[in-house]
């Protein structure tokens, strides 16, 4: 039965909460056509077959139960729709039984687009329990069945259809994602031979006159400014695989190319320097990156290298200091002695040196070992250096002299970590054998082995008091000891890769493991309970570390990203991007205020920790509605559903107001232009004016029987809007509080109403997913935007009042002409209801607030979504720019303020390419290379020349051999 054809390729089930998922997810697999090459069922370029989801097959249906179940049993596979919504529906659990019943198994695929996979919290739990349970429902001894995830968060809309119609075809995913991707390209040097042709047949036509001389060369320019439009795109392919080197060489090759169409690569540029975070130059080798340190007074790092060099710099600048040579191979480790006044480097070549860290001399050499050195660390006293080398044995050597103290172990297995003990007086040491050892500082007695594991132990680390111990394994698991007896406490299970990295949090309550399946883990070190899951990287995550606080776990990935977790929640907060190669290493500086990561792309970088988020303060328990920074920036008010507004330094988040006159949730407030009084609109059916410096209400715009929804002052300052859940918006005298005129049409509640700039039009946002434009003066309506499907909460104009952009509970924001009231571009935003829509000042970006626990920030003339602002936790309410453009402040349901830095987004071109060729690109990464040009026919057609620096040109940018000499590099290495 199971090979007999059926109605439709799956079943789509999900909750009627993601009725908009259930639609959109319908549409892309039932649009995909299968490119050509695959060992499919399906022949090339024919689409997957039908799809069953409710709303499409049955609208008109009496019976839905039956007809689910007949539509269950005609579908060869089932789709899940996983969420926390689905989860807790009993309906879509009874169409998963249902269908496991039928004996189809491994044919159920999980689709996620929201909560946490297996995380046993209601909350955030994705997963509904039928697809933990046994294969037949109806006999709880059957293993349970694990379905196949797929996250369109991770894996993006075309990632995820592609993997979806593998599973569902049986066909190997690699080669099909391969020929999608090779038919995208196919498509695109099609574009690109056309409209090559069509400019050599308007230079043919022109060449036949000689009068037709200037027409030829300007087709000639048109074709060649269409060729040189496809480097935005090719750049917006880059970002989104996350090679933010590779997107920003297209983005300024392109601008070098072609000047009209600066538009698009400022806008593309703008956002990849915004995703990659703001760094120091970064710091060359001549070779892989193997290490990196910070100095225990974090002004200095030191990094280590393949060219055998260690080499110091200023942490501040990234100014190179010193180069150390002496060692005749690769330089893997490097360590500073706890005051700082010696460094130690670690070799290959079997040697260790010390160095002193004012005349960068060197103290002592420490030789001995007869292979390759792994780690290197100073005692606690700084008197004795630890090393652990390939050749099976850990020694202890005096600081100062170099003599060999103690020599622990024999030849052997290589033992890959060396670690003292906090108190000084153990050591702990981790081997190829599988096992650990703890060791006596004293004389160098073998004190435990550590016997458990059935693989290698590729780390082993004491917890911060010293009592306990974990190792890592090949064997997949990681393991908790009793660094006094040596006993096993607890077993870390769930990794199905080696796990290369275990490490205890400061407090010595949480221990972090990094894996080769891509994931790092959170552990509750007392019981070994998993807390999180860290998914996200896309290739073998190689280390962890946490912050001197605990606050945050930084991992390192061969996937050339770090990304950063809040340990507190296991989300991820943002991810570190500018690397072309392998990351080695990650850390943190002494005081917390920037990472370092080293690369085998020959490059370290220096990351400000923070990254984009400014600050983030509470504002109180309840969810805050709306919060704006004042027209100057010094100011910050919010909207409380506590019934309250208050007024907060925007720098120092201190509390300057709090205004509590309303009797009910305060849904709006905005300042006036010049910040010397707030408005608000309440659920109480009132609006006040407030002189907030004094906290007293100057008016009181009272005369609406609903709740009001909004408020906002005219850009000159003399009048004030409202809307309200009474199907009107009102205008009344700012100076005063008297009602000017009122606004009403045949409709609903109006949820939001705004002044163009110039003060003679209006736009109110109606319940009825109409928004209507209205003239100031006299109230009259002038004309409606229709188009939206839900309600619409938000609408505003752009800061020339040419364009309008609305916010719905349809998904989208839509971008319309003020003039001709016709949309112009729209913007989806996913996961449902926009809740506020704001230009920024220039009128180049747009920003929108979700309730998707998201913000977006989108390009204004295309829509194209530029990024988005994750991890809020909660509803947001509302997105708005600061005056400048350079802030944007976000209120969530959860009383949390946030102000982000969004200048990246906004800056000008030279200040965008300056800081891509100073800071995120290095010397070895500012040309295409060879490679590339000779894959790409579009670098092929219009950069063939892979020595040309896509840097070049500009004022103010040191060219590449300037950069190689401020390393200390004497020639300019290319692969």
């Amino acid at each position: 039965m199971a090979d007999e054809a059926r109605t439709y390729r799956a079943f789509i089930s999900y909750s009627q909460q993601d009725k908009l998922w259930g639609k959109r997810l319908h549409g892309w697999l039932e649009s995909y056509r299968l490119p050509a090459g695959t060992t499919a069922r399906v022949p090339a370029g024919e689409r997957l077959g039908r799809f069953f989801r409710d709303d499409e097959e049955m609208a008109a249906a009496s019976n839905i139960a039956s007809i689910v179940e007949k539509s269950i049993d005609d579908s060869e596979s089932m789709i899940v729709i996983c969420s926390p919504r689905s989860a807790k529906s009993q309906w879509v659990a009874s169409e998963i039984e249902r269908f496991r019943r039928r004996g189809r198994d491994g044919k159920v695929f999980a689709f996620i687009i929201d909560g946490v996979p297996n995380s046993g919290d209601p909350e955030t739990e994705c997963f509904p329990p039928a697809l933990r349970r046994s294969a037949n429902p109806d006999n709880p001894n059957d293993l349970p069945i694990e379905p196949l995830g797929l996250d369109i968060r991770k894996d993006g809309r075309d990632r995820a259809v592609a993997r979806l119609a593998a599973g569902l075809l049986d066909a190997d995913f690699d080669d099909l994602w391969q020929r999608d991707r090779r038919r995208d390209e196919s498509r695109l040097r099609q574009l690109i031979l056309g409209l090559t042709v069509l400019s050599s047949v308007f230079a043919l036509l022109a060449a036949t006159a000689v009068f037709m001389g200037l027409q030829a060369r300007q087709n000639e320019r048109i074709a060649h400014d269409n060729l040189a439009a496809f480097f935005a795109e090719r750049a917006w392919q880059n970002l989104d695989r996350e090679n933010t080197l590779a997107a920003a060489r297209y983005a300024l090759a392109g601008r070098q190319l072609s000047e009209k169409n600066a538009r698009s690569y400022h806008a593309v540029l703008g956002a990849i320097m915004f995703e990659a975070g703001e760094t120091l130059p970064p710091l060359l080798h001549d070779g892989a990156i193997l290490s990196g340190v910070y100095a225990p007074d974090g002004r200095t790092v030191v990094t280590t290298s393949q060219d055998a060099a260690a080499k110091v710099w200023a942490a501040d600048t990234g100014t190179l200091i010193s180069i150390l040579t002496g060692h005749t191979d690769r330089v893997g480790a490097a360590a500073f002695s706890p005051n700082g006044a010696r460094l130690a480097t670690a070799s290959n070549d079997g040697s260790a040196i010390v160095w002193d860290t004012k005349s960068f001399s060197v103290v002592a050499r420490l030789a001995g070992h007869e292979q390759a050195l792994q780690t290197i660390e100073f005692s606690p006293d700084g008197l004795s250096v630890l090393t652990a080398s390939r050749d099976g044995t850990a020694r202890i050597w005096n600081a100062a002299t170099g003599a060999e103290r103690h020599k622990l172990g024999d030849a052997g297995d290589t033992v890959w970590t060396a670690e003292y003990s906090s108190d000084g007086q153990r050591i702990v040491t981790s081997h190829e054998d599988g096992t650990a050892r703890i060791w006596s500082v004293a004389d160098g007695r073998l004190i435990w082995t550590l016997t458990g594991h059935t693989g290698a132990i590729y780390g082993a680390s004491f917890s911060p008091d010293a009592s306990r111990i974990v190792t890592t394994s090949f064997d997949q698991t990681a393991r908790i000891w009793n660094a006094a007896n040596g006993r096993t406490l607890a077993t870390l299970e769930g990794h199905t890769d080696s796990v290369l990295t275990g490490v205890f949090s400061p407090d010595g309550k949480t221990v972090a493991t990094a894996s080769g399946d891509s994931t790092a883990r959170l552990w509750d070190a007392r019981t070994g309970r998993l807390k999180s899951i860290l998914t996200g990287h896309k290739g073998t995550v190689r280390a962890a570390t946490f912050s001197a606080d605990g606050e945050w776990l930084l991992t390192i990935s061969n996937d050339a990203t770090s990304k950063l977790w809040s340990t507190a929640t296991g989300e991820l907060s943002r991810t570190l991007l500018g690397h072309a190669e392998r990351i080695r290493m990650g850390v943190f500086s002494p005081n917390g205020q920037q990472i370092l990561t080293a690369s085998d792309d020959g490059t370290a970088k220096i990351w400000r920790a923070r990254g984009r988020p400014l600050s983030s303060f509470a504002v109180g328990e309840d969810a805050v509605a709306f919060a704006e920074l004042s027209r100057d920036g010094a100011y910050l008010v919010t909207a409380g559903q506590d019934d309250t507004v208050q007024v907060w330094d925007a720098e120092t988040a201190k509390r300057l107001a709090i205004l509590t006159e309303h009797t009910g949730d305060v849904y709006g407030v905005a300042f006036s232009p010049d910040a010397s009084h707030v408005v608000t609109a309440s659920q109480d059916g009132t609006s006040k004016i407030w002189d907030w410096k004094t906290g007293k209400v100057t008016a009181t715009l009272a005369g609406h029987e609903g709740p009001v929804t909004s408020a906002s002052y005219s850009r000159q300052g003399d009048r004030i809007v409202t809307a309200s859940e009474d199907t009107t918006a009102r205008v009344w005298d700012a100076a005063t509080g008297k009602i000017l005129f009122t606004m009403a049409a045949e409709g609903d509640i109006v949820r939001g109403a705004e002044f163009s700039p110039d003060g003679t039009l209006i736009v109110t946002a109606g319940h009825d997913r109409i928004a209507r434009i209205w003239s100031a003066v006299d109230g009259s309506m002038l004309g409606m935007l229709e188009g939206h499907t839900g309600s619409i909460g938000s609408a505003a104009f752009s800061p020339d009042g040419k364009r309008i952009v609305t916010g719905s509970a349809d998904g989208t924001a839509r971008v319309w002409d003020t003039a001709d009231r016709r949309a112009v571009a729209t913007l989806t935003a996913l996961k449902g209801i926009v809740s506020t829509v704001q230009f920024s000042p220039d009128g180049e970006r747009i920003a929108t607030a979700n309730l998707d626990q998201t913000a977006n920030i989108w390009d204004a003339e295309d829509g194209r979504l530029l990024t988005t602002l994750p991890g809020f936790g909660s509803e947001v309410r509302s997105a708005t720019f600061s005056a400048d453009g350079s802030r944007m402040v976000a209120a969530s349901s959860d009383g949390t303020i946030r102000i982000w830095d969004v200048s990246r987004l906004t800056q000008d071109w030279d200040t965008l390419a300056t800081g891509a060729c100073t800071h995120l690109l290095s010397a070895a990464s500012r040309e295409f290379s060879q490679l590339e040009i000779e894959t790409d026919q579009l670098l092929g057609s219009e950069w063939p020349d892979a020595s040309r620096d896509v840097c070049s040109g500009a004022q103010g940018r040191p060219t590449i051999s300037e950069l190689y000499a401020a390393a200390g590099i004497e020639r300019h290495a290319r692969d």
